[in-house]
């Protein structure tokens, strides 16, 4: 289902399934595109080729809090799993006028994505921008560049699957997420949306088994809902 509201591209910096996460698990007020999908403690075993870190710190030292200066933290928190910091970022951009911005967003990085297909960055923005749009057949192609040049980032998985499954491809995001495991077996996030994954198929014992590695993960999201 295609969303005309421009809130999805903060929101959607999210973990694998809102839907079910609260249906299934939390059950909790926030809705959108879901929650961020990461925690601080397991950055530095996302294995991103990319500095979050310097990115953040240079970020920060901009006195122009315009909502690309809060966009780009917002993308740089979500990549280094610090879901109190993202969100507040995105509760910021969203109290703003977005749906232009959005557009914006999507024109200028698609025209810098044609001139540098390696450019990681870019891509991030452009592949949330088209997630947040419901445009998930984009979103993917995006997604899937992204796996090829940053292949240890196992935030970057989780993403490729939750646009895989909007487009009826549950078995190759089950596969995705699996990769993810072998990347970060202790990853709680990976846990909980194959343990999600595999309760959308119908295999009920395998579900619990992973949703019971997940609870630092349900205990943070759960925390956000507060």
């Amino acid at each position: 289902m295609k969303h005309q509201r421009y809130a999805g591209i903060f929101r959607c910096i999210a973990i694998f399934s809102v839907i079910w996460v609260t249906a299934l698990v939390l059950v909790c007020p926030l809705s959108h595109r879901g929650l961020l999908h990461a925690e601080a403690a397991k950055t530095k075993t996302t294995g991103s080729s990319v500095d979050w870190e310097s990115i953040l710190e240079g970020v920060g030292k901009n006195s122009v809090q315009d909502l690309n200066t809060h966009l780009m933290l917002a993308v740089a928190y979500a990549n280094l799993g610090m879901i109190p910091e993202a969100t507040h970022e995105i509760r910021i951009i969203e109290s703003s006028g977005y749906q232009e911005f959005g557009k914006e967003v999507i024109r200028e990085n698609s025209e810098k994505v044609k001139g540098s297909p390696d450019d990681i960055i870019s891509l991030n923005l452009l592949a949330f921008a088209y997630y947040a749009f419901g445009e998930y057949e984009e979103s993917l192609e995006c997604f899937e560049s992204l796996m090829k040049l940053d292949p240890m980032n196992v935030w970057i998985h989780h993403y490729y699957a939750y646009s895989l499954a909007m487009v009826d491809r549950l078995d190759e995001a089950i596969d995705v997420l699996k990769a993810a495991l072998e990347i970060d077996p202790s990853n709680d996030y990976t846990h909980l949306l194959l343990g999600l994954a595999y309760r959308e198929k119908g295999w009920y014992v395998l579900s619990v088994l992973e949703l019971a590695r997940a609870r630092r993960a349900l205990s943070v999201l759960r925390s956000l809902a507060d």
